[in-house]
């Protein structure tokens, strides 16, 4: 049996289904009042606890843990918040991995590797450091990597994926992204920046995950064990993404107007709590122009991602069935 953490969030719920798909035995911590709607119908044991508490309960007969649960936030609103569920959250499990002597893989960020030089190309071998980067999210994911490595040389076992920008469908809770490029093909959002990033279907990183933790328990382990691994799809260009989600007629900011405009939306989250699109940091990450490395990743297992065209049209299609069930108020045609 397996245990997974944040397995209500857009991964989690893509790889709790992938796992099932497999036969495998999956139990999920959630929190008392999160709601199962990705889970519907899926057979899985559900055990509630958050992931900061004790819940070695729930471990009983688990071979490994799989620890997705974070909270990812791109303005300070969240501060205190994303440091103690990102790092007391992922010390907490780590100590419970020790304890039962269990398999633990952790879901990382690419947001955790130091800020190197614009236009670099990102590999596993660049160091994780929270004092070399921007941002509390990443700064939390660094700490945390951080802990997690320091569990692996003492004795725990396991690997760390490092995603990119996650996309595509299956996303209950609508991420940043997904409100981005779902405005941007209702037409409500009519405006855009330079800059890019790479982003990965949900659904190719859970088959990776899948894929690497079966070299785990193979006798091919030591390819993975207490190994980083990159999980990239392709760089999605924030010029052309309007006209990816079907607008035609749109502008494209300068530098100036887009800085101008990213100070005020984060005022008017931080005031209002109203969601914004081009806050400073997502100014910040779109222009630093990294390519992140797959070749770690497919020298270790097959692996060809999706085509963001692919991606945005399947989360489209999956909107629109979702809509026709609940009766939601978008309404992609």
């Amino acid at each position: 049996m397996i245990l997974i953490t944040g397995a209500t969030g857009h991964l989690g719920n893509v790889l709790v289904k992938r796992f099932v798909e497999r036969g495998e035995r999956v139990r999920i911590i959630i929190q008392p009042k999160d709601n199962l709607e990705s889970l519907q119908f899926v057979p899985v044991e559900v055990f509630y606890s958050d992931v900061r508490w004790n819940f070695s309960d729930a471990l009983k007969d688990v071979e490994a843990i799989f620890h997705l649960a974070s909270v990812i936030s791109i303005t300070p609103s969240k501060k205190k918040l994303v440091y103690s569920v990102n790092i007391d959250g992922t010390k907490n499990v780590i100590r419970l991995a020790k304890e039962k002597s269990i398999l633990l893989v952790y879901v990382s960020s690419v947001h955790a590797f130091a800020e190197v030089e614009k236009g670099s190309i990102i590999t596993e071998e660049i160091p994780v450091d929270e004092d070399l980067v921007i941002g509390d999210y990443a700064k939390s994911k660094a700490i945390a990597t951080k802990e997690v490595e320091k569990a692996f040389k003492e004795g725990l076992d396991g690997f760390i994926v490092f995603p990119t920008g996650i996309f595509g469908p299956y996303d209950y809770k609508m991420s940043y992204f997904s409100r981005v490029i779902i405005k941007y093909k209702l037409g409500a959002l009519r405006y855009t920046i330079n800059g890019k990033f790479d982003f990965v279907d949900v659904r190719d990183l859970a088959d990776s995950i899948v894929e690497l933790y079966k070299i785990l328990k193979s006798e091919n382990h030591k390819k993975v064990s207490k190994q980083r691994f990159i999980i990239s799809g392709h760089d999605i260009d924030f010029a052309q993404l309007p006209k990816l989600c079907g607008l035609s007629s749109y502008k494209i900011l300068d530098d100036t107007s887009g800085n101008i405009l990213s100070v005020l939306s984060l005022l008017a989250n931080i005031v209002f709590s109203i969601p914004s699109e081009f806050v400073p940091y997502a100014l910040h990450t779109l222009r630093l122009n990294y390519t992140f490395s797959k070749e770690k990743l497919s020298s270790t297992l097959p692996y060809t991602p999706r085509k963001i065209e692919d991606s945005i049209h399947d989360f489209f299609n999956w909107l629109n069935e979702l809509n026709k069930r609940k009766n939601m108020c978008y309404n992609i045609n």
